[in-house]
């Protein structure tokens, strides 16, 4: 697939095969595991009545630029 130099192309995905194709396409994570991750320690936290613990998480997206958005 040729991709004209006038169009940019990004997806949501976690699929690293994005970064294999041709041209590797911009994907941005929305980083699932550190998601999993926050909400198992927020869960362990309220079950065990941990005070002080903070109830709004951010994970920051990850977008690493590839040759498909410039």
């Amino acid at each position: 697939m040729q991709v004209p130099g006038d169009v940019q192309v990004a997806c949501v995905s976690e699929d690293p095969d994005q970064a294999t194709t041709t041209p590797p396409v911009t994907t941005l994570s929305l980083r699932p595991d550190r998601v999993g991750a926050e909400a198992v320690d927020l869960l362990i936290a309220v079950i065990n009545a941990r005070g002080g613990v903070a109830r709004r998480r951010l994970v920051p997206p990850v977008l690493p630029p590839r040759r498909s958005s410039g």
